[in-house]
């Protein structure tokens, strides 16, 4: 039986790194289902992502990556001296690892070794998260077989490729199975109070932590708040909440792993949220009613695009400018306004694309078992 090899390039954030994890557990369904012999292998710029990976049965190797920054200094000019080592890596790990088919997420991460692949005649397939189409997915739409992207506005801009396919994002499908009961008990709330779920993505969002303590005793007099605050910020924003004494009704967390987050969606009734493509698409997955808060500072602005394309089926949007607690309160009131509730949730259900990780497998699969 033939064995055939697929490359998964991707890194920075879970935002890369976790549509690769769900069309890899896909395609390792595929191969198993049709009796394949198929073999993965995930490069990233960070080991933070290895047991992610490994834990799959999936190697995983770290690559350098030179990044070109947005602000003045001499990283950039420092990270020129990687760029021999990012060549020679990718050169190697493409020599020994050979793949029929390369899967790129984007990123500065993704550049190098796919055109390596192209020098070896690996065909490659991209996947672009965003509503807006980001410089390295943009650059190497010009070399590929196949394009996946998750909005409809991003068909415009790669009109000029016609091997394109609205896929959506691909989504961990273990976080729609959580248990609301088996999750109240996780976090010891109670099944009769709301609870409001607030997301920074993988990171944390400095922003949405300062919101969250400008409103929090407040927000606690009325709901069950769980809290991802992001590692870095863990430390600084949990002794701002033990000056405020605040002993019930709020958890934070530094970071959700699979499983809390997976109690945490189940549990919430309202999520508050950066927009990023990854959380927006579990969030409407799973018909949550929520509030999009997007990083202003984004690459072209593609978090405000996101949110734009979002609000159209009924999520609320409130820019960081002038926002206030009131003003957050007073929309997650009308949330969860039973009047609204119901039909926000279906409307938000109407953005999902829950299948997005299962179209691109079974696209990827069918080319690189082609022969």
């Amino acid at each position: 039986m033939a064995s055939y090899r697929i490359l998964l390039i991707g890194g920075g954030t879970g935002g890369h790194i976790y549509p690769l994890v769900a069309v890899s557990i896909e395609l390792q369904k595929l191969a198993k289902e049709r009796g394949a012999d198929l073999e993965l292998m995930a490069v990233a710029d960070s080991n933070e992502w290895k047991n992610e990976f490994e834990s799959l049965g999936i190697k995983f190797k770290k690559i350098l990556t030179p990044k070109l920054r947005r602000y003045e200094g001499n990283l950039n000019l420092l990270d020129i001296f990687k760029l021999p080592i990012t060549l020679i890596q990718s050169f190697w790990y493409l020599f020994v690892f050979m793949p029929d088919l390369v899967f790129a997420k984007g990123g500065y991460v993704s550049i190098i070794p796919s055109l390596v692949g192209r020098i070896y005649f690996v065909p490659l397939f991209i996947h672009d998260s965003d509503s807006v189409l980001k410089g390295a997915n943009k650059f190497l739409s010009k070399f590929t077989k196949k394009s996946f992207v998750s909005f409809e506005t991003t068909l415009v801009q790669l009109k000029k490729n016609n091997n394109i396919v609205l896929s959506g994002n691909p989504i961990r499908k273990e976080l729609l199975n959580g248990n609301k009961n088996q999750a109240a008990a996780q976090f010891n709330f109670s099944l009769d109070k709301k609870t409001i779920l607030f997301l920074g993505g993988s990171q944390g969002a400095k922003f949405i932590n300062n919101l969250v303590l400008a409103s929090l005793i407040l927000l606690t007099q009325k709901f069950q708040i769980i809290h991802q605050i992001g590692d870095k910020n863990f430390n600084e924003v949990n002794k701002e909440v033990e000056k405020m004494k605040i002993e019930k009704n709020y958890r934070a967390f530094g970071f959700l792993n699979q499983e809390e987050l997976k109690s945490a969606y189940a549990l919430a009734d309202v999520v508050v949220s950066r927009a990023g493509a990854n959380l927006i698409f579990e969030i409407a997955a799973l018909g949550k009613p929520a509030i999009i808060i997007p990083y202003p500072y984004a690459i072209k602005e593609h978090q405000r695009e996101n949110a734009r394309e979002f609000a159209k089926f009924g999520a609320i949007v409130l820019e960081e400018e002038n926002l206030k607690p009131s003003i957050l309160i007073d929309q997650i009131g009308h949330l969860l306004n039973p009047d609204n509730y119901s039909s926000i949730s279906q409307r938000i259900k109407q953005f999902a694309k829950p299948d997005a990780a299962e179209i691109i497998a079974q696209e990827v699969y069918s080319y690189a078992f082609r022969q």
